[in-house]
């Protein structure tokens, strides 16, 4: 079960537009939710020794957090004024989601809710982005919000694998399924299950035909399992990456909610994630939630 009694908002303090915020607000108003709102960021320029001696550096940095809490208290007076309880926090670091995920650690709140945007292939294979280290560490459920707010009765698609081939435990599963009839509970919305029966082509060239029968009873399961009508039920002969944005897409979904298992680095520049290859292709928002085992915060900055 998804948990809403406190929610992280990570804020992008170099932009106007605050999707992330957005969300959180109409979250919050559903379940009574308190929220924190957060800066994290860092420049190298103010560094001690960098341009300043570390006395200056030490000034221009409080400067600097001091400036991040007017910006944060001024999101947060028109929240407060219609009646919700919001706090505000920043933190400096490299990197900066490194402090990101400490925070979370030490408050532990419900859900995470952070803005994304689109990235380009490149630059997701290269470099550290944020994105992609909080979808790989993030310990609490993550709230990767792109699209507008939910309308009414929106429609949340639990992407699933009931094979469990796809390097998943068998709990996730039911805890994916879970989360996403915590959101339709207080959304007055709707839950879907999908799952991509593809399988890679035999020696590579010859393609492996799901039976249709038993992908859908193994679906039905699962379903009858957590309280879901088979109706509800989707299954494609297409891989996870193609096949879950075009059913999305053909749902008009308001929100994914997939589960995600952190890989070694040396692993995931040469293949990649699931996540990551899918974020990108979705258009709604996507919730990430994690096994109960985490990867050690020591991790990150191997």
């Amino acid at each position: 079960m998804l948990e809403l009694s406190r929610i992280l908002v990570i804020i992008d303090p170099d932009t106007d537009e605050q999707p992330a915020l957005e969300k959180a607000k109409q979250l919050a108003t559903y379940a009574e939710s308190e929220l924190e709102l957060m800066i994290a960021d860092y420049n190298a320029f103010l560094e001690d020794g960098y341009y300043f001696d570390p006395i200056q550096a030490q000034k221009l940095r409080y400067e600097h957090g001091d400036q991040r809490i007017k910006e944060l208290e001024e999101l947060a007076a028109p929240l407060r004024a219609e009646g919700l309880e919001v706090s505000v926090s920043t933190a400096w670091g490299n990197p900066p989601y490194g402090e990101i995920v400490t925070r979370i650690k030490d408050t532990k709140p419900s859900l995470v809710i952070k803005s994304t945007r689109h990235h380009h292939k490149l630059s997701r294979l290269v470099l550290s982005n944020e994105d992609w280290e909080l979808v790989r560490y993030c310990p609490a459920p993550l709230l990767l919000v792109k699209s507008k707010l939910w309308e009414a009765n929106p429609v949340f698609l639990a992407s699933v694998d009931p094979d469990h081939l796809h390097d998943k435990p068998a709990s996730l599963d039911n805890k994916i399924v879970s989360s996403a009839k915590s959101l339709a509970a207080i959304s007055g919305g709707d839950v879907h299950l999908f799952h991509s029966a593809w399988l890679p082509p035999l020696s590579g060239m010859y393609p492996v035909v799901p039976d249709d029968k038993e992908e859908s009873e193994k679906l039905n399961r699962l379903a009858d399992v957590n309280g879901i009508s088979q109706a509800s039920c989707h299954w494609s002969t297409k891989d996870i990456v193609h096949g879950l944005p075009e059913m999305a897409d053909e749902m008009k979904v308001s929100a994914v909610v997939m589960g995600a298992i952190s890989r070694s680095r040396f692993d995931r520049i040469l293949i990649g994630n699931t996540a990551e290859k899918v974020l990108d292709r979705l258009e709604c928002d996507v919730l990430v939630i994690k096994p109960d085992q985490m990867p050690a915060l020591n991790k990150i900055l191997l």
